[in-house]
């Protein structure tokens, strides 16, 4: 085969298109050589499952649709084609195309070489025929309604860029051919039925009905371009001829087509694109010879309905234009080698260089001698040498890079270099010292927290205390605001002898303060605390005297509760917590510890 092909896959026909040639149109089916015929894999391809023949055989759709193809190649010729394009289903996702494509790679026939042919979406092989005849307006969206034998498929493509498809292909399955079909045999029956002469749905087996469908399906095809078809009824005792009008197939179709109509609109609404945008209605498929769906087209849109006169053969067409144009792009891709070659040759009018013989010392020479030992660049001593300049030290001949075949280069500055000074080192012992600075404050910090002076005492606390239980622990209670002055009533002295203190110097007596606790039997007790920085161990020395309080203004007392007679020296552990601080420019939190009051 010597002209490119292009193929159309439809569940209902296989058309083949030969460019030249006129296409050729098969039913999609496969016949067996027992006679057993395989129908309905064009919905499977891509369904791991097998279908199971009447015989019980198991086959895969995509083994049987590339033999079906195959019988389409020899039906126009036979042979692998030069260039061929199969033009698949708009609706199909690409999983099913790759899974076609990878059925077609095991074919000799239909992938010479290994090489699958190439597939497009029928809806632009469709438009591309339509283009070339009887052509489009080049201009806004296309809208194309492929009205096929499983369902409709309403594609919206733009005309500037080569039809591509705007959205994804809708696809409505209430409007198709077999649906017609169906719709027609009902109508058959219903008038065999109404004219008394049997009752079909008793009489009739499946062979009959399935002869009658065919007749309803070529009275369907007669009835777009006559207006009268008749139907030969042949059923188990009953022989009769039913006669069927277009307005009968209209009143039957009316209904689904304006479903299609509705899908259109919904499909530019979604795309945000009005009919004033739309510059042309395209249908093919072989239900777009109804006259009923050119007619309701034509009144519901306001763009002209183009349709081909055998609309059942666009995608095929379109197919094969593809496919010679990938030929005549091939052939352009090979030639432009040639091309090359032939501007590089000498012309007429420019005499050829003379090739150097093969004698010549030159013959075969690169740029550079390939030669062992031979002597350096001679320097150039012409008119136009060299100057002197601070590098040649006389000039080319009698530089310090004679001699060489490359001369070192070294950079030489035009002024000394200094060498950094001790101010330059100035910024890093400011942030020495400046961090030793840091480290200094941060410890007087620490000890100053951490320590106690023996000589300045911190002032005694001042804490009102209520009598607790003797077995619990005495609250300490929040500071209050002090009560008004009152006169204090009668003291009542209570003496008592404490045990000898231990030698130590008298404490400082504390800072008077202004507050005047109510006045009962009490124990003026002083405390002093020695700490330790080694240790968090205070012993605490209690002198208790027992006084005879008068009318009190000015003297700090610490009112308490009577305790017993013997006072014990109390041992206390004052707790201490740590609390890091980060300090900038040191990697390390520095931990303070602190003490915690009791």
């Amino acid at each position: 085969m010597s002209s490119p092909l292009g193929l159309s896959i439809g569940c209902t026909n296989l058309v083949a298109a030969q460019v030249g040639n006129q296409p050729e149109l098969r039913r999609t089916a496969l016949q067996r050589p027992d006679g057993t015929v395989l129908t309905g894999f064009v919905e499977r391809v891509g369904d791991p499952v097998p279908l199971v023949a009447a015989d019980g055989s198991a086959h895969t759709a995509d083994r049987l649709l590339v033999e079906a193809l195959e019988l389409m190649v020899a039906t126009v010729g036979g042979g692998p084609a030069p260039a061929t394009t199969i033009a698949v289903p708009a609706h199909w996702p690409s999983s099913t195309q790759w899974a076609l494509r990878n059925a077609l790679r095991g074919n000799e026939t239909l992938s010479p070489g290994g090489v699958p042919p190439r597939l497009v979406s029928d809806a632009v092989a469709a438009l591309t025929a339509v283009q070339a005849n009887p052509g489009l307006e080049l201009r806004g969206v296309v809208a194309l309604l492929d009205f096929g034998g499983s369902g409709t498929s309403i594609t919206l493509a733009d005309a500037v860029s080569s039809f591509e498809p705007v959205d994804e292909t809708a696809r409505i399955a209430d409007f198709s051919g077999d649906q017609i079909d169906q719709a027609l045999l009902s109508f058959v029956l219903d008038s065999v039925a109404q004219s008394g002469g049997t009752d079909p749905a008793g009489t009739a087996a499946v062979g009959a009905l399935s002869r009658l469908r065919e007749h309803c399906r070529r009275a369907k095809e007669r009835l777009s371009a006559e207006t009268v078809a008749e139907v030969a009824v042949e059923l188990p005792g009953h022989r009769s001829v039913v006669r069927v009008t277009r307005a009968d197939l209209e009143a039957l179709i009316s209904e689904p087509l304006r479903g299609v109509l509705a899908g259109l609109d919904n499909l530019l609404e979604r795309n945000r694109i009005t009919w004033a945008d739309v510059s042309a209605v395209v249908t093919v498929g072989g239900g777009a010879g109804i006259p009923l769906v050119t007619q309701l087209l034509s009144e519901h849109s306001q763009a002209p309905v183009v349709t081909t006169a055998r609309p059942a053969l666009d995608a095929a067409v379109g197919a094969a234009v593809h496919a010679a144009q990938g030929l005549a792009a091939q052939a352009e891709t090979a030639a432009a080698p040639a091309v090359a070659a032939d501007a590089a040759a000498p012309t007429a009018a420019a005499a050829a260089v003379p090739a150097d013989p093969e004698g010549s010392s030159t013959f075969r020479a690169l740029a550079w001698s390939q030669e062992e030992g031979v002597d350096d660049v001679v320097p150039f001593t012409g008119d136009g040498a060299y100057p002197d300049g601070p590098f040649t030290e006389g000039g080319y001949t009698d530089g310090p890079f004679t001699g060489q075949a490359r001369p070192e280069v070294q950079w030489v500055p035009e002024q000394p270099v200094e060498e950094s000074g001790a101010w330059s080192r100035l910024p890093v012992a400011l942030f020495s010292v400046a961090g030793v600075a840091v480290l200094l404050a941060l410890g007087g910090v620490a000890y100053g927290l951490t320590s106690v002076s023996e000589d300045e005492p911190d002032p005694p606390v001042t804490e009102v205390r209520t009598p607790p239980p003797p077995s619990a622990p005495l609250p300490v209670a929040p500071p209050v605001e002090p009560p008004p002055v009152e006169p204090p009533p009668p003291v009542m002295t209570v003496t008592q002898a404490p045990p000898p203190p231990p030698p130590a110097a008298p404490p400082p007596e504390p800072p008077p303060t202004t507050q005047t606790p109510t006045p009962t039997t009490t124990t003026t007790t002083t405390t002093t605390t020695t700490t330790t920085t080694a240790t968090t161990t205070t012993t605490t020395t209690t002198t208790t005297t027992t006084t005879t309080t008068t009318p009190p203004t000015t003297t700090t007392t610490v009112p308490t509760t009577t305790v017993p007679t013997t006072t014990v020296p109390t041992t206390t552990q004052t707790r201490v917590t740590t609390t890091h601080i980060s300090v900038p420019f040191l990697p390390v939190p520095i931990p303070v510890p602190a003490p915690q009051q009791p």
